[in-house]
């Protein structure tokens, strides 16, 4: 029974200090670094939110980075090589080729290279009527090479002196860029495919600048010459050679009618001819000279 009593009591004693050593240690010693510890848990929490959320931003991303590149590998366009960047105005007179456009002067702006892609922004400015700008525009923007429009303006020209005719011709100036690679081994050339006008319900392209009375102006029944898509050959004092839309030579003289006007002065010095327009009782005056375009309008 002795041998008991004093077990027991040894183990109370033990169960004791144990319990008192175990409150000291987490009272004085412990104790310090539990606020320290809980911060840190709390940290380490955020942090693991913050990853969870990345990755689930990551799997996103990807699945837009694929799309992408599938769209890509479609793409209807072709990034040209720097090399080409000099070559915008030949591409212009490439699809000039494919219809007559409008008058204009092209200049380069500027370029600007980053990594491995360089942005070249050009300028032209010139004289056209509304069709064959659209169609310009349209063969521009939806042609193979890479060119976006930044800035469009079109308006009618203004008045300078009193009296002064105005033609149907619209001032329109235009500020694009075009991407190309500054990659040498990339071997890109220029391929075109040509879209026509964009037409409206009635198969015309609809000029919001032309007045509605031309609307009502006689068909060309008799197939005069049609200014508008006439080029000057060849001029002598009295005489001038204009070849129409359909290749043929004309030779015209003084008072010679054309459709809706009639030819009205041959400036040989000048290597000019004005013809005299009337469209639907609007008075219009067109000068052919022999320029390399082949025009020039007032």
């Amino acid at each position: 029974m002795i041998y008991e009593i004093r077990n027991s009591l040894i183990l109370l004693i033990t169960f004791i200090l144990i319990n008192v050593s175990g409150f000291f240690l987490l009272n004085y010693k412990f104790d310090r670094n539990i606020p320290q510890l809980k911060e840190t848990l709390k940290m380490n929490q955020e942090k693991l939110q913050k990853l969870q959320q990345s990755l689930a931003d990551l799997d996103y991303y990807e699945k837009q980075l694929e799309e992408i590149n599938t769209k890509l590998v479609f793409y209807p366009k072709i990034i040209l090589p720097e090399q080409t960047i000099h070559q915008t105005y030949r591409y212009l007179e490439q699809i000039d080729q494919y219809g007559p456009f409008f008058n204009f002067r092209f200049s380069l702006l500027g370029v600007e290279s980053a990594n491995d892609v360089i942005t070249a922004g050009y300028s032209l400015a010139g004289e056209g009527n509304y069709a064959k700008i659209s169609g310009f525009i349209n063969r521009m923007e939806y042609g193979d090479p890479l060119y976006k429009i930044q800035s469009l303006s079109i308006k009618k020209p203004v008045k300078k002196t009193p009296g002064q005719i105005i033609s149907d011709d619209l001032e329109v100036n235009i500020r694009f860029n075009g991407i190309f690679f500054s990659k040498e081994d990339k071997d890109l050339r220029i391929k075109s495919r040509f879209y026509n006008t964009i037409p409206d319900r009635k198969g015309k392209i609809f000029d919001p600048f032309k007045p509605l009375i031309l609307d009502a102006v006689p068909p060309n029944t008799q197939n005069l010459p049609e200014i508008e898509t006439a080029l000057l050959i060849a001029l002598s004092d009295k005489t001038a050679h204009i070849k129409d839309k359909y290749g043929k030579i004309i030779e015209m003289k003084k008072g010679h009618k054309v459709y809706l006007g009639q030819l009205s002065q041959i400036d040989l010095k000048r290597g000019q001819v004005t013809f005299i327009m009337d469209r639907g009782g609007i008075p219009d005056k067109v000068v052919l000279s022999l320029n390399p375009t082949g025009r020039e309008k007032k």
